[in-house]
């Protein structure tokens, strides 16, 4: 996963706070322990001088002798084994004065020996997600709300829509619950209102719900943004978030007025998420020649070539429900 900028931004900030909190928990630790057993204070300084004249020692050339770092480690082992046998007369725990850090590997810095930490990772990958699933603007739906019987059995040319359709279902069913950052990309494709839209949000809701990051976007929402952006009107990223997300859908494409500058950014996006080998899925109520007719060459065979086609059939839904509940009115 490619961590967005505020992602690091809010895992660095949330480190801080857990730092401060171990250290602000270890000072009241320590002022209620001096209270108990006031000749902690003056051991407590004792380590403190050892190691900062150490420190001294090296930073003015004198890097020390073996014995010297021995002698300090025995010296502060010592001075620790007593702090811990008052503490334990005072029935305190051993470990009463030690720092409390969620991440006791890197000590909630988020890096151990010039290496990211698990815990570092762990709040890019959340706070990633987070920030890419808001992009998700579109209710989602469940594959359990999907109706069947909204698609006929047969059409005037001797077609089966409906079990054209229960194929479609079952597709984008499996896509989304065997779903991992490799998948193929998805074309969805056919009239409006035959549940393209639906059954992409049925896909992001599942794709969601296993944690990974999915951006939604219709292409007139998405163009104005990115217009926005490139002139200067808004400083967001949405470049930056479509590239870092684990599912990219993009809904209704055609319904954009159409620009070099959209088409150059639909190729950006297409062709740099295939690059990456990042799914994304287009819908499209035009049909093949229509696509061909409107965009250029370079789009057409990327979107043709790699993407899995799914066509959708039948009626328009919307009118199915309305004549349906017209005739239970009646």
């Amino acid at each position: 996963m490619n961590y967005t900028r505020d992602a690091y931004e809010r895992a660095e900030k949330t480190l801080g706070k857990r730092r401060e909190k171990a250290f602000d928990e270890r000072d009241e630790r320590f002022e209620r322990a001096s209270a108990i057993l006031p000749e902690i204070s003056g051991l407590e300084r004792s380590l403190t001088k050892k190691r900062f004249d150490f420190l001294r020692s090296i930073g003015s050339g004198d890097n020390g002798s073996a014995l010297t770092i021995s002698e300090l480690r025995e010296e502060t082992g010592k001075t620790e084994a007593i702090i811990e046998q008052m503490l334990l007369s005072a029935d305190l725990p051993a470990d009463y004065l030690d720092y409390h850090f969620t991440c006791p590997r890197c000590k909630d810095t988020g890096y151990r020996d010039g290496v990211r930490c698990d815990c570092m990772t762990k709040l890019l990958e959340q706070y990633t997600v987070e920030e890419l699933n808001k992009q998700c603007s579109i209710k989602l739906h469940s594959f359990d709300e999907f109706r069947l019987d909204y698609y006929p059995e047969t059409s005037d040319d001797g077609d089966a829509p409906r079990n054209r359709m229960l194929t479609v279902y079952n597709n984008c069913k499996s896509y989304a619950e065997d779903f991992d950052g490799s998948a193929q990309s998805l074309f969805l494709y056919g009239r409006t209102g035959l549940g393209k839209t639906f059954l992409s949000s049925c896909i992001a809701a599942e794709v969601m719900s296993k944690g990974y990051s999915v951006v939604f976007f219709s292409f007139p929402t998405l163009f104005s943004k990115l217009e926005d952006e490139h002139f200067g009107r808004s400083d967001e990223r949405t470049m930056e978030i479509l590239m870092s997300a684990d599912l990219v859908i993009l809904d209704d494409l055609g319904s954009e007025f159409k620009t070099q500058f959209t088409e150059a950014k639909l190729y950006e996006i297409v062709n740099g998420r295939m690059n990456c080998d990042k799914p994304t899925i287009i819908s499209t109520n035009l049909t093949v020649h229509q696509l061909q007719d409107t965009y250029n060459e370079r789009i057409i065979s990327r979107v043709m070539m790699e993407f899995a086609p799914l066509r959708f059939v039948g009626s328009d839904i919307r009118q199915v429900i309305r004549r349906r509940s017209y005739s239970m009115s009646n």
